[in-house]
Formats: C-alpha cells, sequence, structure tokens
C-alpha cells in the first residue's frame, strides 16, 4: 500500500506539471518536451555504458544534440512545415554519428553507431511526433493520446494488483499479468469511447477548439485499441532493455516509478503508432475519393 500511495502521489504530481505546462503556452510546453528529452536520453546513454565497455565519451555531445533536435522540432511544428523536421532534420543527425566513428578509433564503431543512434530513435523520434499532434491538433488533443496511455497504465498496475494471476511474459516482465492487461483494455476502451463528450467538454472550458468533429465514437475506439496495443509493447521493450543491461530502474528521478524512461517507455513506442492510425483517420475521405476514382 505504501509503495502504490508513493508512486500515485509522485505519478499525480508529474501529471499536473506537465499538464499545467501544456495547458499554459507552447513555450512552456516545449521547456516540458526538452527536459523530458534530456533526461530520457542521459539516462540511456547511463545504463548502457557498460555495454559500451565504459565508453562515455560523447555524451554531452549526444544529449545536447537530441536537446536541440527537439527545439527545433517546437519551432518547425509551430511554423508551417509540418514534418520537415522529421523528414529533413533527423536524418542528417543521425548519419552524423557515422561520420563521427571515422574519428574516434574506436574498436567497435559500428556497434557505437548503433548505441548512439538508439537513443535519438526511441526517445527523440516519438517526441517529434507528439510535437506535431500538440501543434496541428493542439494541446488537449496530444494530452488526450498521453491520458489515455497513463490511465491504461494505472488500470493495468490496479488490476494486475487486485486479480492478477497468469504471468504475461514472464522472463522479461515477472509483475505484468494477462488479468492486468485485459482489465486494463477493457477500462481504458470504455473510457475512450466517451473521449469525444469529455473532451468536448474541456475544450469549450478552456476555450480551445479541437478538431473532434471528424472522429467518431469508432475513430476513437480504433485509435485508442492500436495505442494501447503498442503501450504494453512499450512497457515490455523497456523491461527487455533493463534486462539485457542487468538494472532495475533507468533511473530514481521519480519516487516509485524509477526515471525518465521507465515514466515514458509505453509512450515512446506508442506515439508512432497513434500518430500512423490519426494520420489514416485524417485522410479516409481522400482514400474513398481515390479509390472512387480508380473504380
Amino acid at each position: 500500500m505504501n509503495t502504490f500511495l508513493v508512486r500515485l502521489a509522485s505519478g499525480l504530481v508529474v501529471a499536473a506539471l506537465f499538464i499545467a505546462g501544456t495547458l499554459y503556452s507552447w513555450m512552456t510546453y516545449g521547456v516540458i518536451v526538452m527536459i523530458a528529452v534530456a533526461g530520457g536520453v542521459y539516462e540511456f546513454y547511463s545504463i548502457s555504458t557498460p555495454a559500451r565497455h565504459g565508453n562515455t565519451k560523447g555524451r554531452g555531445l549526444t544529449v545536447t544534440l537530441a536537446v536541440v533536435v527537439t527545439l527545433l522540432s517546437v519551432l518547425f511544428n509551430k511554423r508551417p512545415f509540418i514534418f520537415a523536421d522529421i523528414a529533413v532534420l533527423l536524418p542528417a543527425v543521425l548519419f552524423f554519428f557515422f561520420v563521427r566513428e571515422l574519428f574516434t578509433k574506436s574498436d567497435n564503431p559500428f556497434q557505437e553507431i548503433g548505441w548512439s543512434i538508439l537513443p535519438f530513435v526511441y526517445v527523440v523520434l516519438p517526441v517529434m511526433l507528439l510535437n506535431w499532434l500538440y501543434f496541428d491538433k493542439g494541446p488537449l488533443f496530444a494530452l488526450s493520446i498521453l491520458f489515455l496511455i497513463w490511465f491504461y497504465d494505472s488500470m493495468c498496475y490496479i488490476c494486475g494488483s487486485l486479480v492478477g494471476r497468469t504471468k504475461l511474459i514472464e522472463r522479461i516482465s515477472p509483475k505484468k499479468t494477462v488479468e492486468g492487461l485485459v482489465g486494463g483494455m477493457v477500462l481504458s476502451l470504455i473510457f475512450v469511447f466517451f473521449f469525444d463528450k469529455i473532451f468536448a467538454y474541456l475544450g469549450a472550458q478552456f476555450h480551445m477548439q479541437l478538431p473532434l468533429d471528424t472522429y467518431t465514437n469508432i475513430n476513437w475506439l480504433i485509435i485508442g485499441a492500436v495505442t494501447l496495443v503498442f503501450a504494453t509493447f512499450g512497457d515490455l521493450v523497456e523491461s527487455l532493455l533493463k534486462r539485457s543491461l542487468n538494472i532495475k530502474d533507468s533511473g530514481s528521478i521519480m519516487p516509485g516509478h524509477g526515471g525518465f524512461l521507465d515514466r515514458l517507455d509505453a509512450i515512446l513506442v506508442a506515439l508512432p503508432f497513434a500518430v500512423l492510425v490519426i494520420w489514416f483517420t485524417d485522410r479516409i475521405g481522400e482514400i474513398r475519393l481515390l479509390i472512387d476514382f480508380l473504380s
């Protein structure tokens, strides 16, 4: 019970700060995501140091590049070049690490390239996609996806604690259960079914326009189901990473939760798939027109 209360209290504090900063202005949102990226990339670099044979060279450069890319992503999305940051900026940064290895005299250059690129793919890219959601769909829309993942994580934890018996994938995450997953999924999809009403109300309270009129309850259920499935995989992927590196938590910044990666694990893997489904949903009309034209 004490662990649950500590976890709940720290989670509520961080969630409140994130929500307030996200809704206050795009600048406070930018600061928050840059802090999250800096913390996540730093943690990834730190926990992977033993696998890199103790090599810590370039950690400061890697974190700095990650923060700069995130800042430029916020600024790009604030202006009318949607996705220019992902299509143009990120590939150049990733291939910079290939060039850098020409001068490091590393014994395992491509292994170092892999470890350097992975935090950008794992941490920075999903945040860049979140930036697109924030600026294209609005702050409340972006928060709705994040809140859904947080809600699902909490429901899985509660259901698993109360009735969990059957292990999900014990070799990767011994505490996760099938009952927790099913209970969390069912409760979260019920919650998603009322998204249109909940966020229409919140939009009116905060005087924000949300593009919800094009999203039916069925659309939300599809978006929600895909997001939650890959949120589950995200949790398991981070557990696999920690198990392969023989660590318990990625950090200790949040009591009861661990580090940045421990808190963001489900979000990082779920966001690309959530954005993909949202992108397709927005283009259903165009796809139908194309099909009609071809037929």
